[in-house]
């Protein structure tokens, strides 16, 4: 990959979805665990905070 900046990555809708499915089955350290992994960065990254506030978990 070349070019100047971060790349961005996107999910579709169907992976947005089963990506959410599998969060929300973690536990809550998992869930955390998939966060800080990511950086707090992107759609995955994304989908773990919303979890993560859901269950009102400090990060």
């Amino acid at each position: 990959m070349s070019g100047e900046g971060e790349a961005t990555m996107v999910l579709d809708e169907a992976n947005a979805a089963a990506v959410r499915q599998m969060v929300e089955w973690l536990d809550d350290k998992a869930v955390i665990r998939i966060y800080d992994l990511s950086g707090g960065y992107g759609p995955v990254a994304d989908l773990a905070a919303a979890q993560m506030e859901q269950r009102n978990l400090d990060y």
